[in-house]
C-alpha cells in the first residue's frame, strides 16, 4: 500500500466494501477488530468533506484491497454510488 493513496477495501468487522485513504502506521491507534496493540495501519474514511471516520487495522486483521485508485488530492466521499462508480471504470 502506498501511503495517502486511495483504496476500495472490504472491511472485516461489517464485510461491507468501503472507500478509504491508507495513512500508514500510526502510532496510538489500536486494532478495531481486536481491540489491542498502538501502532496500527490507519484508514480515513470521508462520510462528507469535513466528517470522516478512521479505521485502524492490526497486521492480522488488514481489510482486503478491493482495488487501488491511485493518489487524488480530492477527497473521494465513501458511497455506495462512488464504489460502484468506480469498480466500473
Amino acid at each position: 500500500m502506498k501511503l495517502y493513496d486511495w483504496y476500495i477495501i472490504k472491511d472485516c468487522l461489517d464485510n461491507e466494501e468501503h472507500i478509504a485513504q491508507y495513512y500508514g502506521r500510526e502510532e496510538g491507534f489500536e486494532c478495531c477488530v481486536c481491540n489491542k496493540g498502538n501502532k496500527a495501519y490507519c484508514f480515513n474514511t470521508y462520510y462528507d468533506y469535513d466528517a470522516y471516520q478512521t479505521w485502524s487495522y492490526g497486521k492480522e486483521h488488514m481489510p482486503q484491497i478491493i482495488k487501488s485508485l491511485g493518489s487524488s488530492k480530492e477527497q473521494i466521499l465513501d458511497t455506495k454510488e462512488n464504489i460502484e462508480r468506480l469498480m466500473g471504470e
